[in-house]
């Protein structure tokens, strides 16, 4: 019985309920806006970069990635803007006099801005991006006082499997997979979670944050590596022993897989305590 007082799958399935029947418009119109938008900016880049996309392979892989990453970003924004109502007192106080518990209330947040509205962003950007290089058109182009036909025909269209595949052709390693694939989902989390921790202009503050911390984090490894490997270590590069861990990860891969995998629970953590506060 205790337990129902933190989470009740009914009152949750309420509160549910209630934010779709507030927000569909917004939701909506997010959704339609950024098909549109990525519609539109993916065929003005495709459209600049076609040539080079025809001529050379790796440029294909290149202003995909270049895409995609500009697309991610504007997920991020969405994601870190989770909460509105806690940039105001009067809202902030009316939202957690809301029925429902502070931990189904950050759940809410979670699946609506993260569980639902990521695999639908990513949905999103394959149909767009591949709409918008369906819309390239040929066109002749004078190259070295030669004209020539460019068939925009000749270039794959956009899929997910590029972003893992090496040059050679090779699938990515399974660390290097789940790193980049937890790692921008951690990183998710951290902007959600900076939503509660800010009372105002969180996501600039959330942004900036993160800055400071990886900066700070260099600093200090740049630091240890002067006190304890002094003649190895000039200005900041740092000296740093790795070990195999396995025939196909060392030390530094494991580390590196484990903190993209595991800090996602710390910073949901954190946005959980946070709103918890701002309701006592």
């Amino acid at each position: 019985m205790l337990f129902n007082n933190y989470f009740n799958a009914k009152r949750f399935s309420q509160l549910f309920k209630q934010d779709l029947l507030i927000n569909r418009t917004k939701y909506g119109i997010t959704i339609l806006g950024l098909g549109l938008i990525t519609y539109i900016l993916g065929y003005m880049f495709l459209n600049s970069s076609k040539v080079s996309m025809i001529k050379h392979d790796y440029a294909v892989f290149q202003n995909y990635s270049i895409c995609l990453a500009f697309f991610m970003m504007y997920v991020g924004v969405i994601i870190g803007l989770a909460f509105p109502d806690l940039s105001d007192k009067i809202k902030t106080s009316n939202y957690l006099l809301n029925p429902g518990s502070i931990l189904e209330k950050i759940m809410l947040q979670f699946l609506v801005r993260i569980v639902l509205f990521v695999p639908i962003a990513l949905g999103i950007f394959w149909i767009a991006i591949r709409l918008a290089k369906a819309s390239l058109i040929p066109e002749i182009v004078n190259f070295n006082s030669v004209e020539q036909l460019m068939d925009p025909a000749v270039i794959p269209y956009f899929d997910y499997v590029f972003l893992i595949t090496k040059s050679n052709g090779k699938i990515w390693d399974t660390w290097q997979i789940l790193f980049v694939i937890f790692g921008l989902f951690s990183y998710g989390v951290y902007l959600f979670a900076g939503a509660t921790y800010f009372k105002s202009y969180a996501l600039i503050k959330t942004i900036i944050a993160s800055i400071v911390i990886l900066l700070t984090s260099i600093t200090f490894s740049v630091l240890l590596s002067h006190i304890f490997y002094p003649k190895e270590t000039q200005g900041f590069n740092s000296k740093l022993n790795e070990f195999a861990v396995t025939e196909h990860l060392s030390s530094s891969e494991l580390f590196m897989v484990s903190l993209s995998l595991f800090s996602w629970m710390f910073f949901l953590a954190i946005g959980y305590f946070k709103l918890k506060e701002k309701e006592a």
